[in-house]
């Protein structure tokens, strides 16, 4: 069994034994908290023999005082840390090691493609509209989709082919399928009908080719259908 030695803590006067390989080491006191360097405690003081006081005279014997509980001193505070307590008790501080600067999406924490970017290309937040995009389940577009999407542009090119024949075939060949001698014959004969005929068919085919063009060259596919189910 290890010897042990006894030891006074010098700031409040605690003894207690530690284990005698702890001699010329710092150690913490128990009672106190106070860290100081282990060395054998001296021999305690001679206790000074009590004062004797004289007889009390026996022909005048005196009640006993009532005995008052002894106070108690309140145990010492604890003293706060100071950095050398802190370096004894090796303690480790955890320092910064790497600083990442990095555009990070403020949603999933991931890496941005630059810090320019807007859309987060892991969890698709929008930076600028602080939205998050959410993911459809749309239905398949086939091909008759598109032909069916596309049909009534391709009849509008129709219809204007169709215009610009008659307005054609209408100024060289009214004059001769009509009677020019009648009213009737003569009215559709007639160069001002003729003019208007042609205006009208201009907003006609305007119109058309207007709604032909978008619906063939600038939206030439149908629209998506989000599936319910």
């Amino acid at each position: 069994m290890a010897s042990t030695i006894r030891v006074i803590c010098p700031e409040c006067e605690e003894e207690f034994t530690t284990p005698e390989e702890s001699q010329g080491k710092k150690i913490r006191c128990k009672a106190c908290g106070h860290a100081f360097i282990v060395k054998p405690a001296g021999k305690p003081a001679a206790s000074k023999p009590a004062a004797t006081k004289p007889a009390a005279n026996k022909t005048a014997p005196s009640k006993p005082a009532p005995s008052k509980p002894a106070k108690t001193a309140p145990p010492p505070k604890p003293k706060p840390k100071t950095g050398e307590d802190d370096e004894e008790d090796d303690v480790k501080s955890y320092g910064m090691t790497h600083v990442d600067l990095a555009a990070r999406c403020p949603n999933c924490a991931e890496l941005m493609e630059s810090e320019d970017a807007v859309i987060c290309l892991h969890c698709g937040y929008n930076t600028m509209t602080r939205t998050l995009a959410k993911t459809r389940k749309v239905q398949d577009i086939t091909g008759g989709d598109i032909f069916l999407w596309l049909l009534p542009g391709i009849l509008c090119v129709v219809a204007i082919v169709l215009l610009i024949v008659f307005d054609i075939v209408y100024w060289v060949k009214i004059g001769d399928w009509v009677d020019t001698t009648g009213i009737i014959g003569g009215l559709l004969a007639h160069k001002g009908i003729k003019i208007w005929l042609g205006i009208m068919s201009a907003f006609f085919i305007y119109g058309l080719g207007h709604f032909a063009i978008k619906r063939l060259f600038i939206n030439n596919r149908p629209p998506e259908v989000e599936l319910t189910k």
